[in-house]
Protein backbone atom coordinates (compact mmCIF):
# COMPACT_ATOMS: atom_id res chain seq x y z
CA UNK A 1 0.00 0.00 0.00
CA UNK A 2 3.00 2.31 0.57
CA UNK A 3 4.66 1.48 -2.73
CA UNK A 4 2.61 3.85 -4.92
CA UNK A 5 3.53 7.01 -2.96
CA UNK A 6 7.19 6.02 -3.17
CA UNK A 7 6.94 5.52 -6.92
CA UNK A 8 5.16 8.86 -7.32
CA UNK A 9 7.80 10.56 -5.21
CA UNK A 10 10.54 8.96 -7.32
CA UNK A 11 8.90 10.10 -10.57
CA UNK A 12 8.48 13.60 -9.23
CA UNK A 13 12.12 13.69 -8.17
CA UNK A 14 13.20 12.41 -11.58
CA UNK A 15 11.19 15.03 -13.38
CA UNK A 16 12.50 17.85 -11.25
CA UNK A 17 16.06 16.59 -11.79
CA UNK A 18 15.58 16.93 -15.52
CA UNK A 19 14.24 20.43 -15.13
CA UNK A 20 17.13 21.56 -12.93
CA UNK A 21 19.64 19.90 -15.25
CA UNK A 22 18.18 21.90 -18.11
CA UNK A 23 18.40 25.07 -16.03
CA UNK A 24 22.04 24.40 -15.15
CA UNK A 25 23.03 23.85 -18.78
CA UNK A 26 21.19 26.93 -19.98
CA UNK A 27 22.56 29.12 -17.19
CA UNK A 28 26.09 27.92 -17.92
CA UNK A 29 25.70 28.69 -21.63
CA UNK A 30 24.47 32.21 -20.93
CA UNK A 31 27.22 32.84 -18.39
CA UNK A 32 29.81 31.67 -20.91
CA UNK A 33 28.39 34.05 -23.48
CA UNK A 34 28.73 36.98 -21.07
CA UNK A 35 32.33 35.97 -20.36
CA UNK A 36 33.27 36.03 -24.05
CA UNK A 37 31.46 39.29 -24.95
CA UNK A 38 31.76 41.11 -21.66
CA UNK A 39 33.30 44.19 -23.27
CA UNK A 40 30.20 44.95 -25.35
CA UNK A 41 27.83 47.17 -23.27
CA UNK A 42 24.84 46.35 -25.48
CA UNK A 43 25.45 42.64 -25.02
CA UNK A 44 25.63 43.09 -21.27
CA UNK A 45 22.46 45.21 -21.02
CA UNK A 46 20.27 43.10 -23.28
CA UNK A 47 21.86 39.91 -22.03
CA UNK A 48 21.05 40.69 -18.40
CA UNK A 49 17.46 41.56 -19.31
CA UNK A 50 17.21 38.32 -21.25
CA UNK A 51 18.70 36.37 -18.34
CA UNK A 52 16.19 37.80 -15.88
CA UNK A 53 13.36 37.04 -18.32
CA UNK A 54 14.75 33.54 -18.78
CA UNK A 55 14.82 32.81 -15.04
CA UNK A 56 11.34 34.23 -14.44
CA UNK A 57 10.01 32.28 -17.42
CA UNK A 58 11.18 29.01 -15.92
CA UNK A 59 9.31 29.89 -12.74
CA UNK A 60 6.24 31.15 -14.63
CA UNK A 61 5.93 30.26 -18.31
CA UNK A 62 2.99 32.67 -18.53
CA UNK A 63 5.36 35.54 -17.81
CA UNK A 64 7.45 34.26 -20.69
CA UNK A 65 4.39 34.52 -22.92
CA UNK A 66 3.83 38.15 -21.92
CA UNK A 67 7.50 38.95 -22.48
CA UNK A 68 7.29 37.35 -25.94
CA UNK A 69 4.19 39.38 -26.80
CA UNK A 70 5.91 42.63 -25.82
CA UNK A 71 9.26 42.08 -27.55
CA UNK A 72 7.56 40.74 -30.69
CA UNK A 73 5.08 43.57 -31.11
CA UNK A 74 7.67 46.27 -30.34
CA UNK A 75 10.29 44.54 -32.54
CA UNK A 76 12.78 44.64 -29.66
CA UNK A 77 14.83 41.74 -30.97
CA UNK A 78 15.21 43.19 -34.48
CA UNK A 79 16.25 46.55 -33.07
CA UNK A 80 18.92 45.15 -30.75
CA UNK A 81 20.31 43.07 -33.62
CA UNK A 82 20.36 45.73 -36.35
CA UNK A 83 21.10 48.84 -34.28
CA UNK A 84 23.17 47.49 -31.38
CA UNK A 85 24.86 44.39 -32.74
CA UNK A 86 23.47 42.15 -30.01
CA UNK A 87 22.32 38.58 -30.67
CA UNK A 88 18.66 37.86 -31.43
CA UNK A 89 16.56 37.88 -28.27
CA UNK A 90 13.43 36.52 -29.93
CA UNK A 91 14.93 33.39 -31.46
CA UNK A 92 16.48 32.24 -28.19
CA UNK A 93 13.33 33.07 -26.26
CA UNK A 94 11.02 31.25 -28.66
CA UNK A 95 13.31 28.22 -28.43
CA UNK A 96 13.13 28.46 -24.62
CA UNK A 97 9.32 28.60 -24.66
CA UNK A 98 9.08 25.68 -27.08
CA UNK A 99 11.43 23.65 -24.89
CA UNK A 100 9.40 24.58 -21.82
CA UNK A 101 6.19 23.46 -23.52
CA UNK A 102 7.86 20.19 -24.53
CA UNK A 103 9.15 19.54 -21.01
CA UNK A 104 5.72 20.24 -19.49
CA UNK A 105 4.18 17.87 -22.06
CA UNK A 106 6.64 14.98 -21.76
CA UNK A 107 7.64 15.24 -18.12
CA UNK A 108 4.57 16.68 -16.42
CA UNK A 109 1.95 15.32 -18.87
CA UNK A 110 0.52 18.78 -19.59
CA UNK A 111 -0.62 18.12 -23.13
CA UNK A 112 -0.93 21.30 -25.24
CA UNK A 113 -4.34 21.80 -26.82
CA UNK A 114 -5.86 23.96 -29.54
CA UNK A 115 -2.82 24.06 -31.81
CA UNK A 116 -3.76 21.30 -34.26
CA UNK A 117 -6.06 23.16 -36.67
CA UNK A 118 -3.90 26.32 -36.80
CA UNK A 119 -0.85 24.13 -37.42
CA UNK A 120 -2.60 22.32 -40.28
CA UNK A 121 -3.74 25.50 -42.04
CA UNK A 122 -0.47 27.35 -41.49
CA UNK A 123 1.44 24.28 -42.62
CA UNK A 124 -0.69 24.00 -45.75
CA UNK A 125 0.10 27.57 -46.76
CA UNK A 126 3.79 26.90 -46.12
CA UNK A 127 3.70 23.81 -48.33
CA UNK A 128 2.11 25.77 -51.18
CA UNK A 129 4.82 28.39 -50.75
CA UNK A 130 7.45 25.67 -50.98
CA UNK A 131 5.79 24.27 -54.09
CA UNK A 132 5.97 27.71 -55.71
CA UNK A 133 9.69 27.15 -56.27
CA UNK A 134 8.52 25.32 -59.39
CA UNK A 135 7.52 28.60 -61.03
CA UNK A 136 9.90 30.93 -59.16
CA UNK A 137 12.65 32.66 -61.09
CA UNK A 138 14.64 33.20 -57.88
CA UNK A 139 14.36 30.17 -55.60
CA UNK A 140 16.61 31.76 -52.95
CA UNK A 141 13.94 34.40 -52.34
CA UNK A 142 11.36 31.66 -51.81
CA UNK A 143 13.52 29.80 -49.31
CA UNK A 144 14.36 33.02 -47.44
CA UNK A 145 10.66 33.89 -47.10
CA UNK A 146 9.86 30.35 -45.98
CA UNK A 147 12.54 30.39 -43.29
CA UNK A 148 11.01 33.55 -41.81
CA UNK A 149 7.52 32.09 -42.22
CA UNK A 150 8.49 29.06 -40.12
CA UNK A 151 9.58 31.42 -37.32
CA UNK A 152 6.27 33.26 -37.58
CA UNK A 153 4.33 29.99 -37.37
CA UNK A 154 6.27 28.98 -34.27
CA UNK A 155 5.29 32.28 -32.64
CA UNK A 156 1.64 31.60 -33.47
CA UNK A 157 1.67 28.06 -32.08
CA UNK A 158 3.58 29.02 -28.91
CA UNK A 159 1.01 31.74 -28.19
CA UNK A 160 -1.92 29.36 -28.82
CA UNK A 161 -0.48 26.74 -26.49
CA UNK A 162 0.47 29.11 -23.66
CA UNK A 163 -2.81 31.03 -23.42
CA UNK A 164 -4.35 28.30 -21.31
CA UNK A 165 -6.22 30.19 -18.60
CA UNK A 166 -8.90 32.88 -19.08
CA UNK A 167 -7.11 35.53 -16.96
CA UNK A 168 -4.10 35.29 -19.27
CA UNK A 169 -6.18 36.83 -22.04
CA UNK A 170 -6.41 40.08 -20.08
CA UNK A 171 -2.69 39.99 -19.35
CA UNK A 172 -1.87 39.44 -23.03
CA UNK A 173 -4.05 42.42 -23.97
CA UNK A 174 -2.14 44.55 -21.49
CA UNK A 175 1.17 43.26 -22.84
CA UNK A 176 0.09 44.52 -26.26
CA UNK A 177 -0.94 47.87 -24.78
CA UNK A 178 2.38 48.10 -22.94
CA UNK A 179 4.16 47.77 -26.27
CA UNK A 180 1.82 50.43 -27.67
CA UNK A 181 2.51 52.80 -24.80
CA UNK A 182 6.26 52.32 -25.23
CA UNK A 183 6.27 52.89 -29.00
CA UNK A 184 3.50 55.49 -29.06
CA UNK A 185 4.88 57.66 -26.27
CA UNK A 186 8.28 57.72 -27.93
CA UNK A 187 6.75 58.56 -31.33
CA UNK A 188 4.47 61.32 -30.02
CA UNK A 189 7.36 62.87 -28.08
CA UNK A 190 9.53 62.71 -31.19
CA UNK A 191 6.89 64.44 -33.34
CA UNK A 192 6.00 67.09 -30.78
CA UNK A 193 9.65 68.00 -30.16
CA UNK A 194 10.67 67.75 -33.82
CA UNK A 195 13.61 65.45 -33.02
CA UNK A 196 13.24 63.52 -36.26
CA UNK A 197 16.95 62.91 -36.76
CA UNK A 198 17.17 61.07 -33.44
CA UNK A 199 15.98 57.48 -33.87
CA UNK A 200 16.02 56.89 -30.09
CA UNK A 201 18.01 53.68 -30.23
CA UNK A 202 16.21 52.50 -33.37
CA UNK A 203 12.73 52.56 -31.85
CA UNK A 204 11.70 55.86 -33.47
CA UNK A 205 12.84 55.89 -37.09
CA UNK A 206 11.55 58.49 -39.55
CA UNK A 207 11.61 59.25 -43.25
CA UNK A 208 11.26 62.58 -45.07
CA UNK A 209 8.63 61.98 -47.77
CA UNK A 210 6.00 63.65 -49.88
CA UNK A 211 2.74 64.24 -48.00
CA UNK A 212 0.47 65.77 -50.63
CA UNK A 213 1.05 67.93 -53.71
CA UNK A 214 4.31 69.86 -53.21
CA UNK A 215 4.31 69.42 -49.43
CA UNK A 216 6.98 67.21 -47.84
CA UNK A 217 7.41 66.31 -44.20
CA UNK A 218 8.72 63.66 -41.83
CA UNK A 219 6.63 60.51 -41.45
CA UNK A 220 7.07 58.36 -38.35
CA UNK A 221 8.25 54.78 -38.84
CA UNK A 222 8.81 53.67 -35.23
CA UNK A 223 10.84 50.47 -34.75
CA UNK A 224 9.75 49.26 -38.20
CA UNK A 225 11.15 52.15 -40.21
CA UNK A 226 8.24 52.39 -42.65
CA UNK A 227 5.30 54.70 -41.95
CA UNK A 228 2.60 52.55 -43.56
CA UNK A 229 3.58 49.34 -41.78
CA UNK A 230 4.00 51.22 -38.50
CA UNK A 231 0.50 52.65 -38.85
CA UNK A 232 -0.84 49.17 -39.51
CA UNK A 233 0.47 47.68 -36.26
CA UNK A 234 -0.37 50.74 -34.16
CA UNK A 235 -3.98 51.06 -35.34
CA UNK A 236 -4.60 47.56 -33.96
CA UNK A 237 -3.97 48.85 -30.45
CA UNK A 238 -6.35 51.82 -30.62
CA UNK A 239 -9.63 49.83 -30.26
CA UNK A 240 -8.05 47.51 -27.69
CA UNK A 241 -7.03 50.55 -25.62
CA UNK A 242 -10.44 52.21 -26.01
CA UNK A 243 -12.22 49.03 -24.95
CA UNK A 244 -10.06 48.70 -21.83
CA UNK A 245 -10.49 52.40 -21.05
CA UNK A 246 -14.27 51.98 -21.08
CA UNK A 247 -14.53 48.64 -19.27
CA UNK A 248 -11.64 48.31 -16.81
CA UNK A 249 -12.90 48.45 -13.23
CA UNK A 250 -9.79 49.96 -11.65
CA UNK A 251 -9.38 53.68 -12.20
CA UNK A 252 -5.58 53.40 -12.55
CA UNK A 253 -5.98 50.90 -15.38
CA UNK A 254 -8.53 53.14 -17.07
CA UNK A 255 -5.98 55.97 -17.03
CA UNK A 256 -3.29 53.67 -18.39
CA UNK A 257 -5.60 52.47 -21.16
CA UNK A 258 -6.50 56.09 -21.97
CA UNK A 259 -2.80 56.89 -22.25
CA UNK A 260 -2.40 53.97 -24.66
CA UNK A 261 -5.40 55.11 -26.72
CA UNK A 262 -4.12 58.67 -27.05
CA UNK A 263 -0.52 57.89 -28.03
CA UNK A 264 -1.40 55.04 -30.41
CA UNK A 265 -4.07 57.14 -32.15
CA UNK A 266 -1.76 60.14 -32.53
CA UNK A 267 1.00 57.86 -33.79
CA UNK A 268 -1.26 56.54 -36.55
CA UNK A 269 -2.00 60.15 -37.53
CA UNK A 270 1.66 61.20 -37.48
CA UNK A 271 2.54 58.43 -39.93
CA UNK A 272 0.35 60.20 -42.55
CA UNK A 273 -0.69 56.75 -43.77
CA UNK A 274 -3.85 56.71 -45.86
CA UNK A 275 -4.13 52.94 -45.49
CA UNK A 276 -3.71 53.39 -41.75
CA UNK A 277 -6.58 55.88 -41.72
CA UNK A 278 -8.91 53.49 -43.57
CA UNK A 279 -7.91 50.59 -41.33
CA UNK A 280 -8.44 52.69 -38.20
CA UNK A 281 -11.90 53.79 -39.36
CA UNK A 282 -12.93 50.19 -40.01
CA UNK A 283 -11.54 49.04 -36.65
CA UNK A 284 -13.59 51.65 -34.80
CA UNK A 285 -16.74 50.57 -36.64
CA UNK A 286 -16.08 46.93 -35.69
CA UNK A 287 -15.48 47.99 -32.07
CA UNK A 288 -18.84 49.80 -32.06
CA UNK A 289 -20.52 46.63 -33.29
CA UNK A 290 -19.03 44.33 -30.66
CA UNK A 291 -19.09 46.94 -27.89
CA UNK A 292 -21.99 49.35 -28.54
CA UNK A 293 -21.04 52.54 -26.66
CA UNK A 294 -23.40 53.93 -24.05
CA UNK A 295 -24.52 57.59 -24.30
CA UNK A 296 -22.04 58.56 -21.59
CA UNK A 297 -19.29 56.77 -23.52
CA UNK A 298 -20.21 58.65 -26.68
CA UNK A 299 -19.97 62.00 -24.89
CA UNK A 300 -16.59 61.09 -23.43
CA UNK A 301 -15.21 59.80 -26.74
CA UNK A 302 -16.48 62.87 -28.56
CA UNK A 303 -14.70 65.11 -26.08
CA UNK A 304 -11.53 63.05 -26.44
CA UNK A 305 -11.72 63.32 -30.21
CA UNK A 306 -12.19 67.09 -30.12
CA UNK A 307 -9.23 67.45 -27.78
CA UNK A 308 -6.96 65.34 -29.96
CA UNK A 309 -8.02 67.18 -33.12
CA UNK A 310 -5.91 70.17 -32.04
CA UNK A 311 -2.78 68.02 -32.43
CA UNK A 312 -3.60 66.86 -35.97
CA UNK A 313 -1.48 68.56 -38.68
CA UNK A 314 -3.49 70.39 -41.36
CA UNK A 315 -1.60 68.51 -44.07
CA UNK A 316 -2.92 65.24 -42.65
CA UNK A 317 -6.47 66.15 -43.70
CA UNK A 318 -5.20 67.16 -47.15
CA UNK A 319 -3.51 63.78 -47.54
CA UNK A 320 -6.57 61.83 -46.41
CA UNK A 321 -8.81 63.84 -48.74
CA UNK A 322 -6.56 62.84 -51.62
CA UNK A 323 -8.25 59.42 -51.39
CA UNK A 324 -11.22 61.22 -52.96
CA UNK A 325 -9.46 60.96 -56.32
CA UNK A 326 -10.00 57.20 -56.29
CA UNK A 327 -13.78 57.57 -56.28
CA UNK A 328 -15.62 57.29 -59.61
CA UNK A 329 -16.27 60.62 -61.31
CA UNK A 330 -13.97 62.64 -59.01
CA UNK A 331 -11.69 64.87 -61.07
CA UNK A 332 -11.27 68.22 -59.41
CA UNK A 333 -12.01 67.53 -55.77
CA UNK A 334 -8.98 65.46 -54.95
CA UNK A 335 -5.52 64.77 -56.28
CA UNK A 336 -5.70 63.35 -59.81
CA UNK A 337 -4.31 59.86 -60.11
CA UNK A 338 -1.93 61.05 -62.84
CA UNK A 339 -0.55 63.69 -60.47
CA UNK A 340 -0.27 61.55 -57.33
CA UNK A 341 2.81 59.41 -57.92
CA UNK A 342 2.01 57.21 -54.91
CA UNK A 343 -1.48 56.31 -56.15
CA UNK A 344 -0.22 56.00 -59.71
CA UNK A 345 2.52 53.60 -58.63
CA UNK A 346 0.10 51.46 -56.65
CA UNK A 347 -2.29 51.28 -59.58
CA UNK A 348 0.57 49.99 -61.70
CA UNK A 349 1.40 47.38 -59.05
CA UNK A 350 -2.20 46.12 -58.94
CA UNK A 351 -2.41 45.78 -62.72
CA UNK A 352 0.96 44.05 -62.77
CA UNK A 353 -0.22 41.58 -60.13
CA UNK A 354 -3.29 40.72 -62.22
CA UNK A 355 -1.01 40.09 -65.18
CA UNK A 356 1.06 37.66 -63.08
CA UNK A 357 -2.05 35.87 -61.85
CA UNK A 358 -3.31 35.38 -65.40
CA UNK A 359 -0.01 33.89 -66.57
CA UNK A 360 0.69 31.80 -63.43
CA UNK A 361 -2.76 31.01 -62.01
CA UNK A 362 -1.95 27.87 -60.00
CA UNK A 363 1.24 28.60 -58.04
CA UNK A 364 1.96 32.22 -58.96
CA UNK A 365 5.38 33.61 -59.83
CA UNK A 366 6.89 32.19 -56.64
CA UNK A 367 6.74 33.28 -53.01
CA UNK A 368 8.65 36.54 -52.48
CA UNK A 369 9.25 36.93 -56.23
CA UNK A 370 6.88 39.80 -57.09
CA UNK A 371 9.49 42.53 -56.65
CA UNK A 372 12.14 40.79 -58.72
CA UNK A 373 9.71 40.33 -61.63
CA UNK A 374 7.85 43.62 -61.37
CA UNK A 375 9.79 45.37 -64.12
CA UNK A 376 9.30 42.45 -66.51
CA UNK A 377 5.51 42.43 -66.13
CA UNK A 378 4.92 46.17 -65.60
CA UNK A 379 6.31 47.03 -69.04
CA UNK A 380 3.04 45.77 -70.50
CA UNK A 381 1.08 48.17 -68.27
CA UNK A 382 3.07 51.36 -68.89
CA UNK A 383 1.31 53.32 -66.12
CA UNK A 384 4.29 53.86 -63.82
CA UNK A 385 7.51 52.62 -65.41
CA UNK A 386 10.23 52.00 -62.84
CA UNK A 387 13.94 51.35 -63.10
CA UNK A 388 13.91 49.45 -59.82
CA UNK A 389 12.03 46.55 -58.27
CA UNK A 390 8.81 47.38 -56.44
CA UNK A 391 6.77 45.60 -53.81
CA UNK A 392 3.03 45.13 -54.17
CA UNK A 393 1.13 47.27 -51.67
CA UNK A 394 -1.69 44.79 -51.20
CA UNK A 395 -1.26 41.69 -49.06
CA UNK A 396 -4.05 39.69 -50.70
CA UNK A 397 -2.99 40.39 -54.28
CA UNK A 398 0.59 39.68 -53.25
CA UNK A 399 -0.39 36.24 -51.96
CA UNK A 400 -2.37 35.53 -55.14
CA UNK A 401 0.38 36.78 -57.48
CA UNK A 402 3.17 34.93 -55.70
CA UNK A 403 1.45 31.65 -54.75
CA UNK A 404 -1.49 31.49 -57.15
CA UNK A 405 -4.96 30.14 -56.50
CA UNK A 406 -3.62 27.41 -54.22
CA UNK A 407 -1.75 29.85 -52.01
CA UNK A 408 -4.58 32.36 -51.90
CA UNK A 409 -7.08 29.63 -50.97
CA UNK A 410 -4.92 28.31 -48.12
CA UNK A 411 -4.24 31.86 -46.87
CA UNK A 412 -7.96 32.63 -47.02
CA UNK A 413 -8.58 29.56 -44.83
CA UNK A 414 -6.26 31.07 -42.21
CA UNK A 415 -8.27 34.31 -42.32
CA UNK A 416 -11.50 32.27 -42.15
CA UNK A 417 -10.29 30.45 -39.02
CA UNK A 418 -9.36 33.81 -37.51
CA UNK A 419 -12.83 35.25 -38.07
CA UNK A 420 -14.57 32.07 -36.94
CA UNK A 421 -12.50 31.91 -33.74
CA UNK A 422 -13.48 35.48 -32.87
CA UNK A 423 -17.19 35.04 -33.56
CA UNK A 424 -17.50 31.68 -31.79
CA UNK A 425 -15.65 32.88 -28.70
CA UNK A 426 -17.59 36.15 -28.54
CA UNK A 427 -20.91 34.27 -28.76
CA UNK A 428 -19.93 31.91 -25.94
CA UNK A 429 -18.74 34.76 -23.72
CA UNK A 430 -21.93 36.68 -24.35
CA UNK A 431 -24.19 33.65 -23.74
CA UNK A 432 -22.38 32.89 -20.49
CA UNK A 433 -22.63 36.54 -19.39
CA UNK A 434 -18.83 36.75 -19.23
CA UNK A 435 -18.95 40.43 -20.14
CA UNK A 436 -15.29 41.24 -19.53
CA UNK A 437 -14.09 38.50 -21.88
CA UNK A 438 -16.74 39.42 -24.47
CA UNK A 439 -15.50 43.02 -24.34
CA UNK A 440 -11.87 41.92 -24.65
CA UNK A 441 -12.78 39.79 -27.65
CA UNK A 442 -14.55 42.76 -29.24
CA UNK A 443 -11.43 44.91 -28.84
CA UNK A 444 -9.22 42.22 -30.36
CA UNK A 445 -11.70 41.69 -33.19
CA UNK A 446 -11.65 45.40 -34.00
CA UNK A 447 -7.86 45.52 -33.94
CA UNK A 448 -7.43 42.46 -36.16
CA UNK A 449 -10.18 43.69 -38.49
CA UNK A 450 -8.42 47.04 -38.88
CA UNK A 451 -5.13 45.27 -39.59
CA UNK A 452 -6.75 43.13 -42.30
CA UNK A 453 -8.32 46.21 -43.88
CA UNK A 454 -5.00 48.08 -43.86
CA UNK A 455 -3.47 45.02 -45.56
CA UNK A 456 -5.23 46.16 -48.74
CA UNK A 457 -2.63 48.96 -48.82
CA UNK A 458 0.57 47.19 -47.71
CA UNK A 459 2.29 43.87 -48.39
CA UNK A 460 3.68 41.26 -46.00
CA UNK A 461 7.12 42.76 -45.37
CA UNK A 462 6.69 42.66 -41.55
CA UNK A 463 4.26 39.82 -40.81
CA UNK A 464 5.49 38.83 -37.33
CA UNK A 465 2.94 41.01 -35.53
CA UNK A 466 0.14 39.53 -37.65
CA UNK A 467 1.04 35.97 -36.72
CA UNK A 468 1.30 36.99 -33.08
CA UNK A 469 -2.21 38.46 -33.25
CA UNK A 470 -3.78 35.43 -34.91
CA UNK A 471 -2.09 33.22 -32.32
CA UNK A 472 -3.98 35.17 -29.63
CA UNK A 473 -7.19 34.91 -31.64
CA UNK A 474 -6.79 31.15 -32.24
CA UNK A 475 -6.63 30.69 -28.46
CA UNK A 476 -9.98 32.46 -27.91
CA UNK A 477 -12.21 29.37 -28.44
CA UNK A 478 -10.14 27.44 -25.90
CA UNK A 479 -10.56 30.23 -23.35
CA UNK A 480 -14.27 30.47 -24.16
CA UNK A 481 -14.83 26.76 -23.56
CA UNK A 482 -13.03 26.96 -20.22
CA UNK A 483 -15.15 29.93 -19.18
CA UNK A 484 -18.27 28.01 -20.18
CA UNK A 485 -17.13 24.97 -18.20
CA UNK A 486 -16.44 27.12 -15.12
CA UNK A 487 -19.88 28.72 -15.39
CA UNK A 488 -21.57 25.31 -15.64
CA UNK A 489 -19.71 24.09 -12.56
CA UNK A 490 -20.87 27.11 -10.58
CA UNK A 491 -24.46 26.44 -11.65
CA UNK A 492 -24.20 22.86 -10.41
Amino acid sequence: MQLNPLIAQYKSSWRMSLVFAFLAIAFGAISGFFTVDFNNPAYILFGLVGLVAFIVTIVSVEFGLLFLVFITYARVSDIVVHFHGAPSVAQAFIALLLLTVLIRWVVFKEKPIGWEMPAILLGLYGLVGLASVITAENTDLVLYKLSNYIKDVLVTLVVVVLIKRPPILRSVSWALLSAGIFMGTLSVYQYMTGTFTNNYGGFAQTDFQNIVGETNNYRLGGPIGDANFYAQIMLVLVPIALERMLHERKFALKILAGWAAVVTLLTVIFTFSRGGFVGLAISLLILAYFNPPRPVDMVFLLGLGIGLSFFVPATYFDRILSLNSLLPGQNGGGINIREDKSIQGRASQVLTAWSMIRQYPLLGVGMNNFSSRYQEFSKEIGLAPSASARSLHNLYLEVAAETGILGFSSFFMIIWLTIRSILNAWKIFRDELADDYANLTGGLAAGVGGYLMAAFFVHAAYPRQFYLLIGIVFALPIIAEKVKLDMNRKKV
